[in-house]
């Protein structure tokens, strides 16, 4: 496990990179909502990353109060709570 300070720094040095990432979603056991983009907006004050999303041009935010986090060489995993999950992988 990591500490969300570490999960942090690897969304701002992806933010400030400009990585490309494939991002997975799973929200209380539903279909999981995969999309490629970059980070747009790190807020460790209020636990929230901010991805553009390349596909629409939109953005998603995803809230990390209580996450636990797995930080790898290339990856990033968030568990919140039952059935809530986040994977970030490094494509490009």
């Amino acid at each position: 496990m990591a500490s969300s300070k570490e999960a942090f720094e690897r969304f701002r040095m992806w933010k400030k990179s400009r990585t490309v990432l494939k991002v997975t979603l799973l929200t209380n056991g539903g279909t999981p909502d995969t999309f490629v983009g970059v980070v747009a907006v790190v807020d460790e004050i209020s636990e929230q990353v901010s991805f553009a999303v390349s596909a629409d041009r939109g953005h998603r935010v995803v809230n990390f109060v209580g996450a636990s986090f797995i930080v790898g060489k290339r990856r990033l995993e968030a568990e919140r709570g039952e059935g809530c999950f986040l994977a970030c992988e490094e494509i490009g």
